[in-house]
C-alpha cells in the first residue's frame, strides 16, 4: 500500500511540475503599406487602405501545452479596441512543449483617420494563453 501511496503521490508532484512558457522569439514590424483586407467593418465594407504588419514568431519552453486565446494592444484587446485591427495565426493556436508557431503569427494596424497608428509609435503586444498567463513585448512602428 504505501508503494501505491508513493506512485499516486509522484504523479501529483508531476502534474505540478508541468508549466507552459510561452516566448516571443521574434517580432518586428513592417512600415506601412497598402493592405487589401478581409475583415469587414462595422458598416458592411472591407478595409482596403494603407497598414502597418507586425510578425511575431513564437514558442512554448514549458512542459506543458499552451493555447492562445487573447491577444492585447497596448493592454486593449485587438478586435474590440480597435477598428480594423486583423490577426492571422494566432488565436487558438496551440503550441506543445518546445513547439514553435510556424507559420509565424500576423497583427495587421491600419491607418485611420485617428492616426492611432503612426511610424514611431510603440506598441505593446500581449499574448494570453487560456490559462491566463500573459506574455508581452513593444515593438516600435517603422
Amino acid at each position: 500500500m504505501a508503494i501505491a501511496a508513493a506512485f499516486w503521490a509522484m504523479g501529483i508532484a508531476g502534474a505540478f511540475r508541468q508549466f507552459e512558457e510561452v516566448k516571443i522569439t521574434s517580432i518586428y514590424a513592417d512600415p506601412s503599406g497598402y493592405y487589401n483586407g478581409t475583415r469587414l467593418q462595422a458598416d458592411g465594407n472591407y478595409f482596403n487602405g494603407t497598414a502597418f504588419t507586425i510578425y511575431i514568431v513564437l514558442k512554448n519552453s514549458g512542459t506543458a501545452t499552451a493555447t492562445i486565446d487573447g491577444i492585447f494592444l497596448n493592454s486593449r484587446p485587438y478586435d474590440s479596441a480597435y477598428q480594423n485591427v486583423t490577426e492571422s495565426n494566432l488565436i487558438n493556436q496551440t503550441l506543445a512543449a518546445g513547439q514553435t508557431l510556424t507559420p509565424r503569427g500576423i497583427i495587421t494596424l491600419p491607418v485611420d483617420a485617428t492616426r492611432t497608428w503612426t511610424a514611431g509609435s510603440a506598441v505593446e503586444v500581449e499574448i494570453q494563453t487560456v490559462a491566463g498567463n500573459r506574455y508581452s513585448y513593444t515593438v516600435v512602428l517603422p
